[in-house]
């Protein structure tokens, strides 16, 4: 059995905004890339967040904790270093290695480095500045569906972009939206603001007779046309094994977006 949970983002007609045409293949092809590889940055991040914060946690009161930081020193591994409340001294730092999924934790107490200081001092920097800029434009859910988290890539050598993904502490589900970024050049300052999606979308893994959802729908508005990598990130960390693929049906182009996350591909369907 098939059961399928759908649901619309919008309450634009189908037909009034299916109007665009696709760009040609090869275009669409690097975008899609653009998109997969962006999201599996943001769900390695998120996975080395949560595995670091577990055993922080185990280890250390929190209120001994202060910040925290998090980067990508090379394509293949994720670091995350939780300090003292001074910020001085690392407490427990995580290496997630991408390929392999090995995870090596170092606990021993040390001087924090001068990378390690420049790294936060940016983290705060922009995070400040982005609620200082957009906060009145985000909107998340209140504290019992689940906080916010945050998440730093780097695009390239001038441009850095932060996430705010809306987290969830409830089972069987997948909270797609409220969900932005900010884009910040070399300089620190904020030069571009997106939100992905117009409103939070908690999208059920079970459902009220206890089935498995296997696949799940949502639409987006023709500003976001696309499936975004906020979506794949989401749908990595909050979806069950059996959950191989979700969609998203683009309004601007009247297309079903399809990503399987075995393949690690996106794939379209005509749905006009």
């Amino acid at each position: 059995v098939c059961i399928l949970a759908f649901t619309f983002s919008s309450c634009y007609t189908l037909q009034k905004s299916m109007s665009g045409s696709l760009p040609p293949q090869d275009e669409l092809s690097q975008i899609f890339d653009s998109i997969i590889q962006e999201g599996y940055s943001l769900y390695f991040s998120e996975q080395a967040n949560w595995v670091a914060t577990d055993l922080v946690s185990e280890k250390y009161d929190m209120e001994k904790i202060g910040g925290s930081i998090s980067w990508q020193p090379n394509d293949t591994v994720w670091h995350v270093v939780f300090f003292d409340t001074d910020n001085e001294n690392s407490m427990l730092e995580c290496h997630l290695y991408i390929n392999s999924n090995i995870i090596v934790t170092i606990d021993s107490v040390r001087p924090i480095t001068n990378q390690e200081k420049e790294l936060l001092q940016r983290k705060e920097t922009m995070i400040n500045e982005a609620f200082t800029e957009y906060g009145n434009d985000m909107t998340f859910a209140p504290q019992s569906f689940g906080n916010p988290n945050i998440d730093i890539v780097r695009i390239n050598d001038k441009l850095t972009r932060i996430y705010f993904l809306q987290g969830t502490i409830k089972q069987n589900v997948i909270p797609f939206g409220n969900d932005y970024s900010v884009d910040f050049d070399e300089n620190l300052t904020p030069i571009a603001f997106r939100r992905y999606h117009r409103s939070l979308i908690d999208v059920p893994t079970i459902t009220d007779k206890g089935e498995e959802v296997k696949l799940t729908y949502h639409s987006h508005l023709p500003d976001n046309p696309y499936i975004t990598p906020t979506d794949i990130c989401n749908f990595l960390l909050y979806s069950p094994e059996s959950m191989k693929e979700f969609g998203v049906l683009s309004t601007a182009y009247g297309y079903m977006f399809i990503f399987n996350k075995d393949q690690r591909q996106i794939v379209f369907e005509n749905i006009r």
